[in-house]
This record gives structure tokens, C-alpha cells and sequence, in this order.
């Protein structure tokens, strides 16, 4: 594994013994199983399988036997040669050298397993056979048959960037993924997957699609919830440790969408034009970090089409040679399937041919029908030999992760009842979204409260508070989560019944969940539970029929009145985005939906803060988003779609049972148009122009101040950074960057120091990139000594000439506590 996509020894020891005894057991299984086994020899595969009949001659056998290398990697065909596999390039590929690799017992059974199909039975492995998404047992996403005769278990599918999406089973609604982001912990991802996994086993599901990893190109983007920020190396990092928690449980991880879906608009028409180098060093590199470091079962491509360097243009993602075959399969040596989006295909020969394994749809798949596939393989169009590849890979998937040997629950079952454990659900979702909450704002408390020295006015003093107000975003029963696929369709409180006018998808919200979550203990009750001596009152708009309508004069002239006689008025607003969005604003003067319906959350806030100086606004969304009135209010959150257990982690950090540690994935501007892509309308084909400037490189190279920088988040307490220093490992490359950071206040608290390097200007790099950090947890004085590595993969640009990474040793090396709060220079 190289060096770049390594995980530390320590988070390996510390936290999954488990995973790696269950991989040893699994393994050991599998040795004692193998005995010599034969299959179809290739040339008269070929030629059985070209007429059709699916038989094969009992005489066309081959052994395969441990000592023999499953071919994994091919190549394109030529000149209708058979797709052989380019061994010593996948032996250089994963180990630097011409060292013959072991051979992996998934690979040997999995090709037994093949051997011993008939052409239909490997026809039925290569696409959903589902009548409607409601079909599937519980409501799940696709599923794919069994095969009894060769103990082949079948295999069910389901939504999960947030919780289970099955429609009719009940599932915890966790923190959006981008709070996962905001967290920066590895660890927390980690369990993240480990409890949405042990959910949708306990619903009967093998698959989940949960695994989002597209890039922040516009801030506006509808699904940018459930991705991971605006930088590749945190994104990539974070998705590994979720794809390690998923697949520990015996789920099969996806992660997707590859490449070039970073808006919902035209996302299933228009081209997105990338160069190779920002293609290889932003969108594709966390695709890589995760396939290389956490080896997920399925790659998804993405609906858009492509526009690459030395490509034809407009070429469908999912029919793409470069990337799905080229890069992920050659170049990676990624070894399990890669899956279409649903109703991605568009060709069946050139998706087969480029790389795709499996096709999914909202029904049953239509294209690699076995009465659509024969003839193709009959004529040479598709060889027998790249099908085989196809179902290989699905199987020593299903082999490697588990689910072969042991298959999630049967869901078809008359009264199937999951054994769910909610509680523990409901534990994982609070935790997770504590850790994530971001303090964007703190000053010092205004009367009637009294300020002491070098105060804040959080955390809040419950003993001091007589009246407190809590206003606006269904505060007093529910919290809003994302739209679409990534959403829970089925929380396990239940859901406002309509969207009412708004136009989230089609009319109302169509296929969607409506995003409004009950909750078991709202930001309200949570906050009387805190303050129980005080008096907690709420108020603004209740009416679950129209749930996004602005507030009337009426309900903004009653939130101010209850504000003025409130010690503190704390004010919830919340902006909707979800699948299909494309809402062209960040402002809380509209809600995100197709037809730009007016909302009021700004004349809210900023009325109420004219009649209270202490006012505190709680953001829930799953984008940044503009705030006029911020220099008129005195604290921020950003609490993104903060989960089922959103209030009692807002109430603990508003009352420092929690201090913040969260710390942003993605800028927040000032305007709309000082953003990467300015604001404009949305383009049918995007051109990535800005190249490598995404995120805070952009607002780095054009100097533009943000809002809020990448990174930032502010504590109860202070931190301070000293005793830079940097060692190069004379052996690799590899460099040491060490530190210390103390805790110089009076709580504990975690900090997040990030390391950041600057390449000389010669190599056309932007001003700083993120190369890694870690999460630190200080108590008060306490000095700790951090280590951050940075091998020669981070080092490294793409260079377009030699088609390879060129390493460029940089110039500097900046640790800070956000993206331009930089401590120290090297």
C-alpha cells in the first residue's frame, strides 16, 4: 500500500482488532476450503459462449490452483483480441516492483464459482432485477438474484449516505455526511459507518450506496450534504475510515459519484470539461485514497458525461475507458465491481467495454438484459472473457466482505421486523453531531446579562438565566434533513406529512421524504432540560402544512416582542437542499427550491437581534449560506442537518456540557459571487476553468477575503502552537512535520491542527494545500506533542507530459488552526 494512503498504526491498533479478527477468520475459512478446482479453458469459453447456448464443453478445463494469478486488470480490446490482463503492469502498480504478488483466496473462489456458470446464470449477476424500488424487501434501492445451486445468497441494496433509506423499514436519521466532514476525526467516521451498516444488516441489506465523495466546485450544489467538503485529501481520508466501518460489519461499501458531478443541474446531460492534472490531483484523488487505503466493494459512476484531455468529448462517465478501466482498475488495481448510477447507462457494449460490471435502475434493469447481452457476445462486440470479469468481481466482493458466507437477514418475509437498536443509533447520531458543530461566532455577553473578563456569552449560564426564547425552524419539534436519495426516508420519530408549496422536487417533494424529521427531544425541550429553572418559550412558524412558507408580520411581530423580554434569544433558521436542487442562491431570502420561493429568516434574525444584543443563531443546512446581519448578533452555530439527536447536542454545547471542536469543511463567502464559480447560472456544460483553485485555493490565489475560511472553528478555550519541526526520511522522501500544541484555557477541549505546504511558484500550485492534521483532545494546561507525515505522494503534482506524479519537494510548511490562521512556517 503506498505510503500516501496509509493509515496510522495507531488508529489500527486502538480500533479495529475486531475487523482484523474477523478477517483472519474469514481468511482461514477460506484456505481451509481451497482444494483444486478447474474452469473453462478461454478460447473455448469464447466460442461456446459466442453461439449463444450458454453450455460449454465438459472437456475445456484449466486448473486454478493458489499458485495461479487471477487476472483482475485488463485492458482495452484490440483489433478483437481477447481483454487479457497486463500482469506485470498490476504487479508494478500495487508493489513498485516485478515481484509476483500472492494470490488472494477470493480471487481463486470466485473464479471457481464462475467456472461453474451457465451463460444465463452469469447474466443474472450483471444488473437489478427488481420490478420498482418499492419491490425490494423493505423498499430498498435494487436487488440481485441468488444462485441456490452454488450457495450464491442474493443480495439487496439501499440508500445510506445518512441512514438507511429502505421506505417502509424505520431507521435512525443521523448527522448530514458533511458534519461528518466538519469533524475532521477518522475515528468518528469510522463509527459512522459501523452504525449505519449494523442498520441496514438488521434490515436485510448487503449494499449501501452511502459512500459520497464529489468535490465543493459551487457552494450552492444541492447534494453537497451528504459529500465530504472542498478538499480531496480530507474528503479521501474521511471516506476510507467510512468505508472500513461499513464494510467491518459485512456490508458492501459504494462510494461514488465518479467523476464530475458536482451539480444537480444537467447532472444526466451536460459534459464536465477537466483537465487531466486538476482531475487527477482534486476529483479523483479521493476516489483513490479510499480505494487504496479502505479497498471498498463497488465504485459508482456518475450520470454526467465527460470532457478529458486527449479524449473525444461528451463521453458518458459510466462508458468512460480512461477513468473506470485505465485509472481505477489498471492504475489502482481496484479489484472489486463498478455500478452505474440509477438509469446511468446509455450504451450496453461501451459501458461494459469502458469498465461497468453492474447495471442498476429504478426498475428492473433494461440494458444488460441476457436477450440484449447474447448477441453482442456473439458477434465479438463484448467477449466472453471481460463478462466473466464482470461477475468475478461481483462475487470476490460479496467474498472479501462477508456477505457470501453470511447474508444479511431475508427482508421478504411476511412481517419481517428488523432487531434495530435505536438506542444505540440515537447515541452514535448525537455524538457525532456534537463532535461536528462548528462555532463561527462568540463575542462577549450584552446586558441584562453581566460580562466578566474576557467573557463570551457561551457557553450560557444556566443558573444566571431567567427567560429564554427560542425562535423559528420548527425548533420546538423537529429538524430538518436532506432531500433525496441521501436522505432517511423513513426516520424513526416519523416526518411532517408535505412540503406544502415549495418546490423541492417536481411538486412538493416529490420522491423525497418530506426533510422535516420529528424528533423524540426537540431543541426546545432540550433546552428547558439544561436551563430547568428558566422559562423557555418558543416561537415562529408552526404550521406543518406549509412548513417552509415564510413567517407573517404577525409571527416576526410576536418573536420580537418575546425577544425583547428574553435574557437570551436564540434563533433557528434552516435552508432545504437536497437531490435535484438547483437553486442558484445561499441567501435565507429564498428557499432552496426549483421556483426560488421567497423565505424571510433574514428579516427574522435580524429584527430580533435589534431587540436583544445576547441573540444566537443555529444554522441547519448542508450549505453555506450569506449572513447580512452577522455583525448585529453575538454567537453562531453552524449545526449542519444535525440528526434525530440534533437538540441535545445543540443544548450541551450552548451549555458547554460539550465544548466545540468542529471545524469547517468548505468556505463560507461573503457573496455569491466571489465563489469559484461566481454565482452565475448553472452551465449545461461546466468547464472547470478555475482548475486546481477550489475551495479555499480559490479565495488563497485571488485573494478574496471569505466569510469564514476552510478550517475554522472557534473553542471555549485557547490553544497555542510551538516547537516546529521537520525531518525527511532519507529512505522515501518521507517528511515529519512535529509540534506542540497546549491548552492554555481553562476547559478541555479538542483542537484540530492542520498542515498545510507550499510548493514554489515554478510548479503551478495554488498558495497552500492541505496535506493532513489531527485532532487533538487537551485538558486545561496540558501539552502535547503532534507528528503529521507527509510522504512523497503529498509532495507530488500530476505531470501531464510524462502522464505520471512528479515529486516537488515544497517550499513551506504552515500549521494552523484553520486555512489562514497559520501558527507556524517552516
Amino acid at each position: 500500500m503506498p505510503e500516501l494512503f496509509r493509515p496510522s498504526k495507531q488508529l489500527y491498533q486502538e480500533h479495529f482488532e475486531e475487523e482484523i479478527v474477523l478477517k483472519k477468520s474469514i481468511w482461514n475459512a477460506l484456505v481451509l476450503s481451497l482444494i483444486p478446482i478447474f474452469t473453462a479453458a478461454c478460447n473455448n469459453d469464447e466460442k461456446s459462449a459466442s453461439d449463444g447456448t450458454g453450455t460449454y464443453s465438459a472437456g475445456a478445463t484449466a486448473e486454478i490452483s493458489q499458485n495461479t494469478a487471477v487476472p483482475a486488470i485488463v485492458q482495452p480490446p484490440a483489433g478483437g483480441d481477447e481483454l487479457k490482463p497486463n500482469k506485470a503492469d498490476a504487479r508494478k502498480a500495487d508493489t513498485g516492483s516485478d515481484e509476483k504478488p500472492a494470490v488472494d483466496p477470493a480471487d481463486v473462489r470466485a473464479a471457481n464459482l464462475v467456472a461453474q456458470m451457465s451463460l444465463d446464470e452469469k447474466l443474472q449477476f450483471i444488473r437489478s432485477d427488481h420490478k420498482t424500488m418499492g419491490d425490494t424487501g423493505g423498499g430498498g434501492a435494487g436487488h440481485i438474484p441468488g444462485l441456490p445451486r452454488l450457495n450464491i445468497p442474493e443480495l439487496t441494496i439501499a440508500d445510506s449516505s445518512t441512514g438507511s433509506g429502505a421506505l417502509r423499514l424505520a431507521s435512525t436519521t443521523f448527522p448530514a455526511t458533511l458534519a461528518v466532514a466538519a469533524s475532521w476525526d477518522e475515528k468518528l467516521s469510522y463509527d459512522y459507518g459501523v452504525e449505519i451498516a449494523k442498520q441496514l444488516r438488521a434490515q436485510g441489506y448487503g449494499m449501501g450506496l452511502g459512500g459520497g465523495a464529489n468535490m465543493v466546485r459551487d457552494p450552492r450544489s444541492g447534494r453537497m450534504f451528504e459529500y465530504l467538503g472542498e478538499d480531496p485529501v480530507l474528503a479521501g481520508k474521511l471516506l476510507a475510515w467510512r468505508t472500513k466501518g461499513t464494510q467491518s460489519q459485512q456490508v458492501i461499501a459504494t462510494i461514488k459519484h465518479m467523476v464530475g458531478n458536482e451539480q444537480e443541474a444537467y447532472r444526466t446531460t451536460g459534459s464536465s470539461a477537466i483537465d487531466e492534472r486538476t482531475l487527477r490531483e482534486i476529483y479523483m484523488l479521493p476516489f483513490e485514497i479510499a480505494v487504496r487505503e479502505a479497498e471498498p466493494g463497488n465504485v459508482m459512476c456518475s450520470y454526467n458525461k465527460l470532457t478529458l484531455d486527449k479524449y473525444p468529448a461528451d463521453i458518458f462517465a459510466c462508458q468512460h475507458y480512461h477513468t473506470l478501466t485505465e485509472i481505477l482498475k489498471n492504475e489502482w488495481g481496484f479489484k472489486g465491481q463498478v455500478q452505474t448510477d440509477w438509469k446511468a447507462i446509455h450504451s450496453i457494449a461501451g459501458a461494459i467495454n469502458a469498465g461497468v460490471d453492474e447495471e442498476e435502475d429504478y426498475e428492473a434493469a433494461t440494458f444488460f438484459l441476457a436477450d440484449k447481452v447474447k448477441p453482442l457476445l456473439k458477434d465479438g462486440t463484448i467477449l466472453i472473457s471481460r463478462l466473466d470479469d464482470m461477475v468475478r468481481r461481483k462475487l470476490r466482493t460479496m467474498i472479501k466482505v462477508g456477505v457470501m458466507d453470511n447474508p444479511p437477514v431475508d427482508n421478504k418475509v411476511a412481517d419481517f421486523k428488523p432487531q434495530t437498536d435505536f438506542e444505540s443509533g440515537a447515541a452514535v447520531a448525537q455524538r457525532v453531531a456534537e463532535e461536528s458543530i462548528v462555532l463561527l461566532k462568540n463575542r462577549e455577553p450584552q446586558a441584562p446579562l453581566s460580562a466578566a473578563p474576557n467573557a463570551h456569552l457561551l457557553p450560557l449560564n444556566a443558573v444566571k438565566l431567567r427567560k429564554i426564547a427560542v425562535i423559528g425552524a420548527h425548533a420546538n419539534d423537529a429538524v430538518l434533513s436532506g432531500g433525496g436519495s441521501g436522505s432517511t426516508r423513513h426516520p424513526v420519530w416519523g416526518n411532517y406529512d408535505t412540503c406544502g408549496d415549495v418546490k423541492l422536487h417536481q411538486n412538493g417533494c416529490g420522491w423525497w421524504a418530506v426533510p422535516w424529521a420529528l424528533v423524540r427531544t426537540s431543541i426546545v425541550r432540550a433546552i428547558k432540560d439544561a436551563a430547568p429553572n428558566a422559562e423557555v418559550s418558543y416561537g415562529g412558524n408552526s404550521d406543518r402544512a406549509q412548513p417552509f412558507r415564510p413567517y407573517t408580520a404577525q409571527e416576526i411581530d410576536a418573536a420580537v416582542e418575546l425577544a425583547k423580554t428574553s435574557d437570551v434569544a436564540i434563533v433557528v433558521v434552516a435552508q432545504p437542499s437536497g437531490e435535484d436542487v438547483t437553486s442558484l442562491s445561499l441567501s435565507l431570502s429564498v428557499v432552496r427550491d426549483g421556483k426560488g420561493n421567497p423565505s424571510n429568516q433574514d428579516e427574522l434574525v435580524t429584527k430580533v437581534a435589534a431587540v436583544n444584543k445576547n441573540t444566537i443563531v443555529i444554522i441547519e443546512s448542508g450549505n453555506p449560506i450569506l449572513m447580512p446581519w452577522i455583525d448585529n448578533v453575538s454567537a453562531v452555530l453552524e449545526t449542519w442537518y444535525p440528526g434525530e439527536n440534533g437538540g441535545p447536542a445543540i443544548a450541551n454545547i450552548l451549555f458547554g456540557k460539550t465544548n466545540p471542536s468542529g471545524k469547517l469543511p468548505i468556505t463560507f463567502p461573503k457573496k455569491e459571487t466571489d465563489t469559484p464559480t461566481g454565482g452565475g447560472a448553472w452551465s449545461e456544460n461546466p468547464v472547470y476553468s478555475e482548475k486546481l483553485n477550489v475551495g479555499y485555493r480559490w479565495y488563497d490565489a485571488k485573494s478574496v477575503a471569505p466569510l469564514f475560511e476552510f478550517g475554522f472553528g472557534l473553542s471555549y478555550t485557547s490553544f497555542a502552537y510551538s516547537d516546529l519541526r521537520m525531518d525527511t526520511d532519507g529512505t522515501d522522501g518521507t517528511k515529519t512535520v512535529s509540534f506542540s500544541v497546549e491548552n492554555t484555557g481553562t476547559v478541555s477541549g479538542k483542537e484540530v491542527p492542520q498542515v498545510y505546504v507550499q510548493f514554489p511558484s515554478a510548479a503551478g500550485e495554488p498558495p497552500k494545500r492541505l496535506v493532513g492534521w489531527e485532532k487533538v483532545d487537551l485538558k486545561p494546561g496540558e501539552k502535547k506533542k503532534v507528528a503529521v507525515k507527509i510522504p512523497p505522494r503529498m509532495q507530488s503534482i500530476w505531470d501531464t507530459d510524462k502522464n505520471t506524479w512528479k515529486l516537488v519537494p515544497p517550499s513551506k510548511i504552515m500549521v494552523g488552526a484553520s486555512s489562514r490562521q497559520i501558527k507556524l512556517e517552516l
